[in-house]
């Protein structure tokens, strides 16, 4: 009896101490990507360590690239040859070095989301700066050039390369819709361009339109706000819903290793293993889509 409970406090402890090194990465890269907005502000760029965007940037420009390619077989080898290190189980090394296969793409794709996210909520302020610069007098070209000096990266980054579009020589229609084409889950920006190009096309007061679509985005982000606080609840509940048969696992092959052996040593419970696995990633994306409510 005090052998289980000696067994149950560490693996206690175990999920405390991984539960410490998650969320103390996640402040750090907060703290990063604070400090490269105050870098951008200042202009004192620091000298940085490797930099893993270069690397998963060829996704998004280039998917189906030979490095593309090469860095998605180097992770599926990476991953294959570690658990069959670890494991000695051929069937489960195989099923993880194919997952791993995916795993670059996967980090790209939630890099992506993550930095749409960011656009979209820097998207009203920016609006303003456009919508104040106009009424100082500047064109719209210039409008482009103030918000890529003034404005928060990425949102900043973004219309310098609009404005770097129309210096080469294409128009200002085609840079935005570009924009748009860049990130193309992102309504605000869809909705904003496109009422930037009938204002510059049948004329208007392009910089009341801006600031009233402003307000429009605040108060539907605020409404979006209000849904993810009530949908909170659901999303994790498919969190917990989707780590508790590992911890579980993890618990039960701790205290009693006899009883799951068998999912470990055959090949039958391999292949369940695999399954559950599936199971797992499957009912945790319903979850997800279910509670996902976007206005």
């Amino acid at each position: 009896m005090f052998l289980i409970l000696l067994k149950t406090l560490i693996s206690l402890a175990i999920f405390a101490g991984v539960y410490v090194i998650v969320t103390t990465v996640a402040d750090e890269i907060e703290r990063k990507k604070e400090l490269e907005a105050q870098e951008k502000e200042t202009g004192v760029i620091k000298k940085k360590g490797m930099d893993f965007d270069n690397i998963f940037a060829v996704f998004e420009t280039s998917p189906n690239s030979k490095k593309a390619r090469l860095i998605k077989f180097a992770s599926a080898g990476g991953f294959f040859v570690f658990f069959l290190a670890l494991s000695g189980k051929l069937l489960i090394s195989c099923a993880l070095g194919a997952g791993g296969f995916l795993i670059p793409k996967f980090i790209s794709d939630l890099r992506k989301e993550k930095k749409a996210q960011r656009i979209d909520s820097q998207l009203a302020d920016g609006l303003v700066l456009i919508a104040n610069s106009l009424k100082a007098g500047m064109s719209f070209p210039q409008t482009i050039e103030v918000m890529s000096r003034q404005g928060s990266p990425p949102l900043s980054d973004e219309f310098a390369v609009v404005g770097r579009e129309v210096k080469i020589g294409v128009s200002m229609e085609k840079a935005l819709f570009n924009f748009v084409g860049r990130w193309p889950k992102i309504v605000n920006l869809r909705i904003a361009v496109i009422a930037i190009n009938i204002a510059q096309e049948v004329g208007g007061n392009l910089s009341e339109t801006l600031s009233r679509l402003s307000d429009t985005m605040r108060k539907r982000k605020e409404i979006q706000g209000k849904i993810d606080s009530l949908t909170t609840q659901g999303k994790l509940s498919g969190v917990i819903t989707a780590l508790m048969p590992f911890a579980l696992f993890a618990a039960i092959s701790w205290m009693s290793p006899d009883i799951m052996a068998p999912m470990i040593n055959t090949a039958l419970g391999n292949l369940m293993l695999i399954v559950i696995l599936v199971l797992i990633a499957a009912g945790f994306m319903i979850i997800q889509k279910i509670v996902d409510i976007d206005i």
